[in-house]
């Protein structure tokens, strides 16, 4: 059964970024084909011009990486702005590779069939793309949002798996290159695809669901994230929204009814529909939560008429609501409440995304470092004071990146959280760090509980001096977060070099 919200028929990159890398393109990332490439299927799938070698060789898998690339591996020769993976055919051939695509011809002769496109990028989303078209019988979910969308992918993944064999994006391999990269080893065995697409830029959610051609399709929220590429809010939704826009007719959305912007997009789609969130008149729903601490947050899971509780091993409200999301996409894949409840207590929440370590010294340090915008940040801080309860906190933030011309207020606010919810400390660092401690002090907090510096190298020292003098002891509680380019997880190997 599927629930329509009412008034409705029934019927990458940050997160795109291209790095560059020292030998073939950055991802380390080699695919294991099922079935092999032909010459004319890699032809077909990409409109390109056989060149050169043999055009009746095979391969075994697609690489874009001379690290990682294997003997019989077709080489795909990405080019940007900061690297030019066409200087490394040679060495893909010494290696191995079968045949390479190329947007330009080789200088010299080469003894592997050679494969002529116009752009390499755009001939690995096709490639991907006459995979998954091959692969009719796999059922795809795709999941984008502003924030949550890998915790939301690595729970839906882990539900169907009790019931399914499963692909999912390998980590966040979730942009032009690293989607299709995770969407390549699509086979025979697999019964669901479980994805996650990410953009920084008008345009990119759209060719990512034309590669992917999801059956079933959830943006998780809409918040303020990747503005320098998109200008505002409105801007971040209309490209969210073109997961929703590029969906087969026949597909099923998982639609926030909790998030505005989100259900606003949905009432334009003339999908299936499972709503969830918190409200009453959502198919699936939580009530009854309860903060168990460091042990996670239980709740009552409602799923139609069926309701069975449940504790969830991720900490924080924000949690449970992917959690819902998780559920709704499982649901619209065929799985019931019991389940989808054992797949969700049997979840393991990803690296550094609230996770808690206890150092030598006592402390509960929090590794929130994954990523951050200005939502992510308040639903940590709102975890954080939900289950450290009478232990103290310090709140150790780098800059919220890409936030356009909202940076400096963005910060500020945060800022205003910190000292409205009472922690013990605020450390910032970056270039928008003055802001958030400004914000702090606007709201209280005294300028002997705040600190900013421009460098983690010169906040390390900082932080464990607070242990050292006893600010932070056996029980308290140390939360890094930040954006990940500002990779605020080495302050912890700092202070365990420390002795901490």
């Amino acid at each position: 059964m599927m629930e329509c919200m009412q008034g409705d028929r029934v019927s990458c990159q940050g997160e795109s970024a291209l790095h560059s890398s020292s030998s073939g393109f950055g991802y380390g990332f080699s695919t294991v084909q099922n079935p092999v490439w032909t010459v004319s299927q890699v032809l077909l799938a990409t409109d390109g011009r056989f060149i050169s070698g043999s055009s009746h060789a095979q391969f075994r898998s697609i690489s874009t990486d001379t690290r990682t690339i294997e003997a019989g591996d077709l080489f795909v020769a990405l080019r940007g702005d900061n690297f030019n993976g066409e200087a490394f055919v040679n060495e893909a051939v010494k290696k191995g590779a079968a045949g390479v695509v190329v947007s330009m011809v080789p200088e010299q002769s080469l003894p592997v069939a050679v494969i002529l496109v116009k752009n390499t990028l755009a001939a690995l989303g096709d490639l991907a793309k006459y995979r998954r078209a091959s692969m009719q019988h796999v059922q795809v979910l795709a999941i984008t949002g502003s924030s949550g969308k890998t915790t939301v992918k690595e729970m839906t993944a882990v539900i169907l798996g009790g019931k399914y064999e499963v692909l999912k994006t390998k980590g966040n391999f979730n942009n032009l290159i690293g989607m299709p990269l995770s969407l390549l080893p699509l086979g025979f065995r697999d019964d669901c695809a479980v994805l996650e697409m990410g953009m920084n830029r008008p345009g990119e959610i759209r060719r990512l669901t034309k590669i992917a051609d999801p059956d079933i399709a959830c943006i998780v929220n809409i918040q303020p994230a990747h503005l320098e590429g998109l200008g505002d809010i409105s801007g971040v939704a209309q490209a969210k929204g073109e997961l929703f826009e590029e969906m087969k007719l026949w597909g099923t959305l998982a639609v926030n009814i909790d998030d505005t912007r989100v259900r606003r997009l949905a009432s334009k789609a003339g999908h299936a529909k499972i709503t969830f969130g918190r409200r009453k008149e959502a198919f699936v729903r939580a009530t009854h939560l309860y903060n168990k601490g460091e042990h996670g947050m239980a709740y009552t899971l409602h799923v139609g008429g069926k309701k069975k509780r449940l504790t969830l091993k991720a900490l924080g409200a924000h949690n449970v609501e992917n959690s819902l999301a998780a559920a709704a996409l499982a649901y619209a894949a065929g799985m019931n409440i019991k389940e989808i409840v054992r797949g969700l207590e049997s979840f393991e929440p990803p690296a550094r995304r609230f996770e808690i370590e206890r150092l030598q010294s006592g402390i509960c340090v929090i590794n929130d470092a994954y990523n951050a915008n200005p939502s992510s940040v308040l639903a940590a801080l709102k975890t954080l004071a939900g289950m450290s309860r009478s232990k103290r906190c310090v709140v150790a933030l780098g800059d919220m990146l890409e936030l356009g011309s909202v940076s400096e207020e963005a910060h500020k606010k945060t800022g205003e959280a910190v000292a409205e919810m009472g922690f013990t400390r605020l450390v910032t660092v970056g270039e928008y760090a003055k802001k958030t401690v400004e914000g702090a002090r606007l709201k209280g907090m005294k300028a002997s509980r705040t600190a900013f510096f421009e460098s983690k190298k010169e906040m390390a020292p900082y932080l464990v001096q607070l242990v050292k003098k006893g600010v932070l002891s056996t029980g308290d509680f140390l939360l890094i977060k930040g954006s990940r380019g500002m990779r605020m997880e080495t302050l912890i190997e700092d202070m365990k070099r420390a002795g901490l």
